[in-house]
């Protein structure tokens, strides 16, 4: 029986990605001005838009809007829940 592959964080995949060429520029100016490899600089980039796309889809989300004219469509009894299943 095969062990499921489980990836830990110190292992590294080589990888291929394509960028605009002032995007390129400017990571690598950034890098350099904090002293970090560029590597480094696009890991901690991936890991931080990872982290915040995680925590926007854990956030409550806002409040449901509210009618204008909260009145029921003619024809609606609130009364009998069950006839609003024949409505389309």
């Amino acid at each position: 029986m095969s062990q499921p592959c489980i990836m830990m964080y110190h292992q590294r995949m080589r990888t291929t990605i394509d960028l605009p060429d002032h995007l390129l520029v400017e990571a690598k100016k950034h890098a350099a001005e904090r002293r970090i490899p560029l590597t480094r600089l696009v890991e901690e980039s991936v890991r931080s838009y990872l982290s915040e796309q995680r925590m926007r889809r854990a956030e409550v989300p806002g409040s449901l809007p509210l009618l204008r004219d909260p009145a029921p469509r003619p024809g609606i009894d609130l009364d009998d829940t069950s006839r609003l299943w024949e409505l389309e």
